[in-house]
């Protein structure tokens, strides 16, 4: 039976295309990919959120990223800062560090918890 107080975990991933981790800093990526993992264990895509912050360079940058994907617990990411780091640990994001296709870092993070 699915308890009901549980919401899925969410993951963000950085990503230009819609199959590749952008592997640049976090963000620079021109969107964010928004996937559920449920009870199972299973991955479904639940949108793309849009980063209005791609192409500024302004203090404190991940944070105004963090405000986009504060409902995600997990972000999958090429690169992010070392201040940018902190901050986001800070709030209690767990960090992944990977690069290639999305969803093979999503299966292989996954299989790990």
């Amino acid at each position: 039976m699915m308890n009901r107080e549980k919401q899925p975990t969410k993951i963000a991933v950085p990503t230009n295309d819609g199959t590749n981790i952008y592997r640049g800093m976090l963000g620079r990526a021109k969107s964010m990919y928004i996937y559920a993992v449920d009870e199972n264990g299973d991955i479904h895509f639940v949108e793309e959120r849009m980063n209005p912050y791609s192409d500024t360079m302004q203090h404190l940058k991940t944070m105004d990223v963090y405000t986009l994907l504060k409902d995600c617990s997990t972000i999958i990411s090429g690169t992010i800062g070392k201040k940018g780091i902190e901050r986001l640990q800070e709030k209690g994001v767990e960090l992944f560090f990977r690069q290639g296709t999305i969803q093979y870092a999503l299966e292989e993070i996954i299989k790990k918890e």
